[in-house]
């Protein structure tokens, strides 16, 4: 049995942590902030000229970070168990956020965490930057580190699927709705949102929701970026079998999926006694599936959206681990 055995690595030890909690909310916080990223970037400047903000990134040049800024160590875990037994106020915290999008909900898991984290204060979420009544922008969160200081971060949870073509290339993975491209989020990610401090008028307005202790040690320490953009990555699965290649900077250990025609599915439905369950927003942030959630293949064959894509968590049986997929329309790669 894995449990038995003492080679586990880092990664499946904490997935293995993050799974046993009990709270469906608080293995969402835990994945959202502890899980594996798809891609992190932290710029930090040790300046001696008085820079106020760290150079600025661009996704041409941008090394992702080797470490997370947030690890999780043995203090986390302890406090991660006890909100675990007591989570009413993460749960009362995203009551009013289960019906917006998913990235909302995710904001809202980062919000807590910064509030409640011992090593950070949270100053400011969602600030909206104007300039001679144009909008320049918006700040995700704005945040103290007890150790790196006064961060800027930008956050987001992206899902998308590789059209098959080139899978090391950023440009062949595609939103659901195809109009979205990962190349051109993280460009925009990180060129624009993440270097939004760089602009006088965007700072002035980051400033005016600092203390006046605060301030000082903006003008001592350069505002750090940092960007953490969470999800899933999903392959053809028909590829399953064929050494991926993957696009440069992405986080080895993030976490995978595959997608899969809707002929196929039927097919897969026919052929094996499996199990499944379609996946509804915010969910795609669980790492597991509540068991009154299943469905078997014999009821499920009109279950899923015929017209969209549609994500769905199944076993084969049970000597197979939970698979996430997405069903997609029969024409989706010619839409």
């Amino acid at each position: 049995m894995r449990a038995m055995c003492n080679n586990l690595t880092p990664e499946t030890k904490q997935k293995d942590f993050i799974d046993q909690l009990q709270c469906r909310e608080v293995r969402m916080l835990a994945q959202a902030v502890f899980g594996p990223a798809l891609i992190q970037i932290l710029a930090i400047t040790t300046s001696t000229d008085k820079q106020r903000v760290a150079t600025a990134p661009s996704a041409e040049t941008a090394q992702p970070a080797n470490q997370p800024v947030f690890a999780l160590n043995t203090t986390y875990k302890k406090w991660l168990t006890a909100l675990d037994q007591a989570p009413e106020s993460l749960i009362n915290f995203l009551a009013s956020s289960q019906r917006l999008k998913l990235g909302v909900y995710h904001e809202r898991l980062w919000q807590y965490f910064l509030t409640h984290s011992h090593e950070t204060e949270l100053i400011s979420a969602n600030l909206k930057a104007r300039h001679n009544g144009q909008d320049l922008g918006e700040f995700d969160l704005i945040y103290q580190h007890h150790k790196l200081g006064l961060v800027h971060c930008e956050i987001a949870s992206k899902y998308y699927l590789a059209d098959g073509l080139n899978d090391s290339a950023w440009e062949h993975w595609h939103g659901l709705g195809k109009s979205d491209r990962l190349d051109v989020k993280l460009h925009h990610s990180i060129n624009k949102q993440l270097n939004l401090a760089d602009h006088p008028a965007a700072l002035a307005t980051l400033e005016s929701a600092l203390t006046h202790e605060q301030k000082k040690l903006l003008s001592k320490q350069p505002l750090v970026k940092h960007l953490h953009v969470g999800g899933r990555l999903f392959y053809r699965h028909s590829d399953q079998s064929v050494d991926r290649h993957t696009p440069r900077h992405l986080n080895p250990h993030h976490l995978k999926g595959h997608w899969l025609f809707l002929h196929e599915w039927q097919a897969l439905l026919a052929n094996h006694r499996l199990r499944f369950c379609s996946v509804d927003k915010p969910f795609w942030l669980d790492t597991l599936i509540e068991q009154q959630q299943w469905m078997t293949a014999a009821k499920g064959h009109n279950a899923l959206n015929q017209e969209q894509p549609e994500m769905v968590a199944y076993q084969l049986d049970d000597q197979h681990p939970l698979q996430y997929g997405f069903v997609v329309p029969n024409d989706w790669l010619s839409r």
